[in-house]
């Protein structure tokens, strides 16, 4: 028998065709639930090699044993005058048929039925999905898992996640969680449906990247948050030969496959950073995840990055955009060192300008335009490029906070409430938007936001301190034992310590507040000026770095020093080298602050007033007056010390005096601000001593139940 006969007598040919089917249905299952399962990208090279080695294995065994009802014989010991070899390979051949049915099966289901794989050669844009009941609003784009095996490739499919929420953004009547609150939830092992209750959102869209020598995959499915159904889902696989032309296809393609199911007619253009240059793509990606970071020096790596992008790239706008909202966050100021203003200010406009150059309809490119004219007190144009922005983009979620701001400073505080809780809305993990919307309550206090803040913000820590800080929320034995606690269970050189204790309890603890996150000894700069101890004031200030100096909050400071020193002159020059000729109503910090800028337009009307030099005294007045009847139409709080000061200068000591006493009522009214450098005057007012006469015995009562001696301050 020659050796064709006796392979054929053996069924080897019959195991080897049954192996190959089998090992190829292997392969094609692996393929296809490897990125469902989001099995390492090695797992079907595995699968491969481990059938590739089997096969001459299985061979070998078809050679050498045979199947026999007593179990497996070796060929030598099996009778071959029994039919046992025709009876193994009619099992084969059933087993071969069955086989192919699977495979056939397998084949069909996956071109007609579950459609998971797109052609390589089209993205099957007319897969729509089935319609559904009725259309979504909402929806949360989580980071795309990296199933590559390298992990520096995180930014690569994290910039894919960010590309498809940057296009959702642009949909019209479409909320977008914010980037923020979506990838908080990297690398957490949470039920999807919980986390789309925690981004407020009625879906989710999640999905993988696959990087894979010049190949990539990308799998993405859209999930309805009520049922945790999937509604839609894709796997895109190209070649690597144009990151940019994959990026623009796949991200078209998954939007449009999305727009079945949301409420909106709108379709988006394409909205990927337009670089031209993969390394320039490559370092901004790399920059925004730095940023996003939040990590020690980030912002400073951040930086490098962008400006690597640019320089590989310089028509790449997104970019620039970038490179000019870094710019401004790292400037320095009296709170912190960092790039130096002028500087700052130069690079942040010339990067704006050159991404508005190249894209008109950046939003992100008007965000930064914003924050440039707020830090120049350009408050109105900043509005206006804000409004920009969020014309473009009504889900982004830096201009919501920022107009926010702008707002708030207008006196606009019912709307610059709605306007944050957008922000918190959009994004709920966003730890700023939290602290902010605290803030505003602890500025402004109303009692319905703060409500609505505590609801909204209660995951962050440093946002409840605040809104457990704000003193009218107690009553007097609720704050008697607030403060006890603190005064027990801080540290001499705690600044919190030290801040109540200067403001609530009338003591001075120099090393506690030395200890506050200033540039050395500024805090305590103002506190001594506060507390009417001007030479010490001085003496800090003298000893500042001459640029510190020359910053606009420490020369405003200046001011104020020179003014109740009665150097009339040299408080308008310096208030001049703060903020030029121009008299500025709005500014960054609320009116009742002695340096905002509403308060420092009424010093620079005292002082005219007692040089002679009316000047621009009334206008400065009629703006003070607009400004102050605004605020009186959207709060109580927050505003007291401006319009008593208004009213001082316009002869109604009254109406000051009862301002005063209402701010007393509501627990507004600080000890300190009886040197206020126009309060002042009216020291020989026995109306305006008994008030603060009955503000010191109050301190005094508290302090007594603490069991201190009453203030020497």
């Amino acid at each position: 028998m020659n050796l064709f006969e006796e392979l054929k007598r053996r069924n080897v040919f019959r195991v080897g065709a049954a192996y190959l089917l089998f090992a190829w249905v292997i392969i094609q299952v692996t393929d296809t639930v490897a990125p469902v399962l989001q099995l390492p990208e090695w797992t079907l090279a595995l699968v491969t090699w481990i059938s590739i080695i089997g096969f001459p294995i299985a061979l070998f065994f078809a050679w050498a044993f045979e199947l026999t009802p007593d179990g497996i014989k070796s060929e030598k010991d099996v009778d071959r005058s029994e039919p046992i070899t025709r009876q193994t390979g009619q099992k084969i051949n059933i087993v071969v048929i069955a086989l192919l049915v699977v495979a056939v099966a397998f084949l069909v289901g996956k071109a007609y039925v579950f459609k998971d794989t797109a052609d390589p050669e089209s993205l099957a844009l007319d897969s729509a999905p089935a319609p559904v009941p009725e259309g979504y609003d909402s929806v949360g784009v989580l980071p795309f898992v990296n199933m590559s095996d390298d992990p520096s490739q995180e930014y690569f499919s994290d910039g894919i996640a960010e590309e498809l929420l940057n296009a959702l953004a642009k949909l019209k009547d479409l909320q977008v969680a914010a980037r923020t609150s979506s990838f908080a939830f990297k690398g957490q092992n949470q039920d999807i449906m919980d986390i789309g209750r925690k981004l407020n959102v009625d879906t989710v869209l999640e999905g993988s990247v696959r990087k894979s020598g010049s190949r990539i995959r990308i799998t993405a499915q859209l999930i309805d948050v009520d049922n945790g159904y999937h509604l839609w889902s894709e796997t895109y696989d190209r070649e690597l030969t144009d990151i940019f032309a994959i990026q623009d296809e796949i991200t078209a393609a998954i939007v449009n496959a999305l727009l079945t199911h949301f409420d909106t007619d709108h379709i988006p253009e394409n909205q990927r950073p337009a670089a031209t240059d993969v390394s320039a793509y490559d370092a901004y990606l790399k920059g925004r995840h730095k940023l996003y970071s939040l990590e020690d020096g980030a912002g400073r790596e951040a930086l490098q990055l962008f400006r690597a992008a640019t320089d590989a790239d310089p028509t790449f706008a997104a970019a620039w955009a970038a490179r000019a909202v870094t710019v401004i966050l790292l400037r320095e100021d009296a709170f912190r060192e960092g790039i130096p203003r002028e500087e700052s200010e130069l690079l942040a406009r010339n990067a704006i300008d050159r991404a508005l150059a190249l894209d008109p309809n950046l939003a992100e490119a008007h965000i930064a335009q914003g924050m440039l004219h707020a830090d120049r007190y350009e408050f109105e144009d900043a509005l206006a490029s804000l409004e920009k922005a969020l014309e473009i983009n009504p889900s982004l979620v830096e201009g919501r906070i920022w107009r926010s701001r702008i707002l708030s400073r207008f006196g606009r505080l019912q709307e610059a409430q709605k306007e944050i809780m957008k922000a918190v809305r959009l994004d709920p993990h966003n730890q700023v938007s939290a602290i902010l919307a605290a803030n505003l309550v602890d500025e402004y206090f109303d009692p319905e936001f703060y409500e609505e803040v505590k609801r909204s913000t209660s995951q962050f820590e440093r946002a409840r301190e605040i809104l457990e800080g704000i003193p009218y929320l107690y009553d007097k034995d609720t704050q008697l034992a607030r403060y006890r606690a603190f005064v027990e269970t801080r540290d001499a050189t705690d600044p919190r310590l030290a801040r109540i204790q200067i403001f609530r309890l009338k003591e001075l603890n120099e090393a506690g507040l030395r200890q506050v996150p200033r540039i050395p000894g500024v805090f305590l700069m103002w506190v001594y000026m506060w507390i009417d101890r001007w030479e010490e004031a001085q003496g800090i200030y003298d000893a500042l770095p001459a640029e510190i100096q020359q910053s606009a909050i420490n020369l405003e400071e200046l001011s104020i020093m020179q003014m109740n020193q009665g150097k009339y002159e040299q408080a308008l020059e310096t208030l001049r080298q703060a903020h030029g000729d121009e008299v500025k109503v709005y500014g960054e910090v609320q009116p009742s602050f002695g340096r905002s800028n509403s308060n420092l337009a009424l010093n620079r009307v005292y002082c005219q007033r007692v040089l002679g030099k009316d000047d621009n005294a009334d206008s400065i007045m009629a703006r003070i007056s607009e400004y102050i009847d605004t605020l009186r139409d959207n709060t109580v709080f927050g505003f007291y010390l401006l319009d008593a000061k208004f009213r001082v200068l316009d002869d109604d000591i009254d109406g000051a005096l009862g301002e005063l006493e209402a701010a007393y009522e509501r627990g507004e009214l600080r000890w300190m601000d009886r040197h206020d450098p126009i309060l002042r005057t009216l020291t020989d007012n026995p109306r305006f001593m008994a008030l603060f006469d009955k503000l010191d015995d109050d301190i005094d009562a508290l302090r007594a139940e603490l069991g201190m001696p009453p203030s020497t301050l």
